[in-house]
């Protein structure tokens, strides 16, 4: 089952081969102090808190300064939706997402559904999140499976790979339950929303972005990380198609090949073997955000002159940027992403209602070291930034 637990609380769990494995851990809302309490601490009546919170008149200067003073003291979000909905009903919503490591790219995911959460605090909200490998099928389908043992009001999802997808979707719809997409859309699937960049985009983008930074005639290779199961990330293959399709007319400067995550050594032997097997190499994609692996491993050999870009800031590859070993990632707003994806669960769930451009392209940033410093306070600010 489902573990579920009283507050935030999230635990990385490694395992005895080193790896950080999936976990589950439940976030519930902050718990919203109630008009009564606001009225005692303030020492007026509860009918002269509810007249200020909504603006009615009829409050002297002293009362209105003391229930203000209050509510700034415990951050007090006044909910437009209150009386739309009873405040009674909890929502159960479960986050199926991959291992979530604070500084990763589904850590600002996860921060992102946790700031919604918190956001809008007076709504009923419990989310469970239900971790999985993203580098294992057979993890991903445990997981799913124990969502599928449950009854959850919503579910956000993000799939890695796609019959596991299909196959939790196809029984949510069953169920009449509503789900979000995030990180990526599956076709044959019916989502309320999705929140993604498109995929194909993205690859094209960093073939160009290579191609103007490389050499004249330099051969450029594409890096996969090795997936446990017969099943490569859905992302991945959408990137590595628009990457061929910017090189459609010299697909032989192309070459594709894979690394390990989950064993490091190997995975730095096989890289070191490609890259002397192919020396005419002198771009490097990385189709995931584990770009910095590669760029670690360039940097312990003393391999010069190639050029590597990769996706998503992370701590791991902003400091590679900062370093000077990778020369760019391309951003998605993972941030953003679980906050919106959070917002149009509350809202199909309050009001069976969908926004008109509820299945969201998100946007493709660049970011270099030359404009980091300004784009990592954006990006500390996206949700803020919400239209």
């Amino acid at each position: 089952m489902l573990k579920r637990e009283k507050f935030a609380i999230f635990v990385e769990v490694t395992g005895p081969d080193g790896n950080v494995h999936g976990d589950i851990r439940t976030v519930r809302m902050a718990k919203q102090i109630k008009i009564k309490e606001i009225a005692a601490r303030a020492g007026v009546s509860p009918g002269t808190v509810d007249r200020v919170l909504h603006n009615r008149g009829n409050v002297s200067a002293a009362s209105r300064e003391a229930v203000e003073r209050v509510l700034a003291e415990v951050k007090y979000r006044f909910n437009i939706h209150a009386s739309a909905i009873s405040l009674r009903k909890e929502y159960n919503i479960v986050a199926a997402i991959p291992t979530a490591v604070t500084g990763e790219y589904w850590g600002s995911i996860r921060k992102g559904i946790e700031r919604a959460v918190e956001e809008y605090s007076d709504i009923r909200l419990n989310c469970t999140f239900a971790y999985y490998n993203q580098f294992d099928i057979y993890s991903c389908r445990s997981s799913f499976d124990e969502i599928a043992a449950q009854n959850p009001d919503a579910v956000i999802l993000g799939a890695t790979f796609v019959s596991e997808a299909r196959r939790l979707c196809e029984l949510l719809e069953a169920r009449r339950i509503p789900y979000v997409f995030v990180d990526s859309r599956i076709e044959q699937t019916r989502p309320i929303a999705s929140f993604a960049t498109e995929q194909s985009a993205c690859g094209h983008l960093c073939a160009k972005l290579l191609d103007a930074i490389a050499p004249p005639g330099s051969a450029f290779a594409i890096f996969n990380s090795k997936r446990i199961g017969n099943e490569n990330a859905y992302n991945m293959l959408a990137r590595e198609e628009g990457f061929r399709d910017f090189f459609a007319g010299a697909p032989e400067r192309v070459t594709k090949s894979e690394f390990s995550v989950l064993d490091p050594e190997e995975g730095e032997r096989e890289v070191l073997r490609f890259l002397a097997e192919n020396p005419r190499v002198r771009g490097i994609a990385v189709m995931n955000s584990r770009g910095h692996i590669i760029a670690d491993i360039l940097r312990r050999h003393g391999i010069q002159g190639v050029r590597l870009i990769s996706f998503d800031t992370t701590a791991n590859n902003i400091k590679c940027i900062n370093e000077g070993s990778m020369w760019a990632v391309l951003c998605q707003y993972p941030e953003m992403q679980g906050f919106q994806a959070m917002q149009s669960i509350i809202g199909w769930l309050l009001y069976k209602r969908t926004e008109p451009a509820a299945h969201r392209d998100m946007p493709i940033g660049i970011v270099v070291r030359e404009n980091l410093p300004y784009h990592r306070e954006f990006l500390l600010q996206e949700a803020e930034l919400l239209p």
